[in-house]
């Protein structure tokens, strides 16, 4: 299995029997020494630490006195409730705890640096989510159907013929129609770019048009539209420099989710597991063959 054979799982391996080593010397320290509570300088640097975190300076006399009575509080109070099994049966408790073993194998993971080929190897395998969409300027003149009605259309439709018959660059294209809220020219859009600022329509049907000439009328959540597409950028496979930022993260993640399997099934192994099959039959919803409920 290639996954067994990555470095960063014999640094989780090692880092999940470190954490199992250390959880059987504290069961073993629980002999009566769980009626003592030290704080030493350690544990009163970290308090510390954590409020100039917090508040960007170091804490008074008085308020880290404060912290360590806190601390002192809690840690008796917590004590006696796991003594009286208050976390037996409590599903926040036992949601908590899944999310700090959890949160302890992403930390490992995370310290795992990739390397450049893993990340290059990432960005092939990857292609489709970091490809450069296609990009395209264009200039569009506005006919306002809830003004001008059903006349829009001609109006439209005569404009756009004026504009084949003699094309003239000297010519304000926003003054051929009707006033407009957003922008007339646009530069180097993206289909997602131009489907935010006009609609899904619109954009479809811009990034079907042949560059040059003057086409529509097109319509959109606005109203009408001629469009003419001036530049056309085609869509690209990047370099990892120029992604590498995204990869990076995606890597990281994708790490962290293989960790967390990993470490799960390093760890299920050491239980005997036994499902109740007919207990799931019966309790799960049950569905006809024509696709109703029974």
């Amino acid at each position: 299995m290639r996954i067994l054979r990555e470095p960063w799982v014999h640094f989780l391996a090692l880092g999940i029997a470190l954490f199992a080593f250390s959880a059987l010397l504290s069961d073993r320290g629980s002999d009566g020494s769980d009626q003592r509570i030290d704080m030493t300088a350690t544990e009163i640097e970290w308090l510390a630490r954590n409020w100039e975190a917090r508040w960007q300076r170091p804490p008074t006399e008085t308020e880290l006195r404060g912290l360590v009575d806190d601390y002192i509080r809690q840690e008796v109070l917590y004590r006696e409730a796991l003594k009286m099994g208050l976390d037996q049966d409590d599903e926040i408790i036992r949601r908590r705890m899944v999310q700090k073993i959890e949160f302890l194998t992403e930390d490992l993971a995370s310290q795992a640096q990739p390397t450049e080929a893993e990340l290059q190897t990432h960005l092939q395998e990857n292609l489709d989510r970091y490809r450069l969409p296609e990009r395209r300027s264009f200039t569009h003149i506005y006919f306002n159907i809830d003004r001008r009605g059903d006349a829009a259309v001609e109006a439209a439709e005569e404009t756009l013929a004026q504009l084949r018959a003699s094309p003239d660059a000297s010519v304000n294209y926003a003054e051929l129609g009707d006033r407009f809220m957003l922008a007339h020219n646009y530069s180097a859009q993206s289909e997602a770019e131009v489907t935010r600022q006009f609609g899904q329509r619109f954009a479809a049907s811009l990034f079907e048009v042949e560059p040059g000439d003057w086409q529509g009328p097109v319509g959109s959540g606005y109203g009408l539209h001629l469009v003419r597409v001036t530049d056309v950028w085609e869509g690209s496979v990047p370099e990892l420099d120029r992604v590498r930022n995204e990869v990076l993260r995606d890597f990281s993640t994708q790490l962290r989710d293989q960790a967390r399997d990993a470490m799960f099934s390093s760890l299920a192994t050491q239980y005997e597991i036994s499902i109740d099959e007919e207990a799931i039959a019966a309790g799960s919803l049950a569905v006809d063959t024509e696709g109703g409920n029974r």
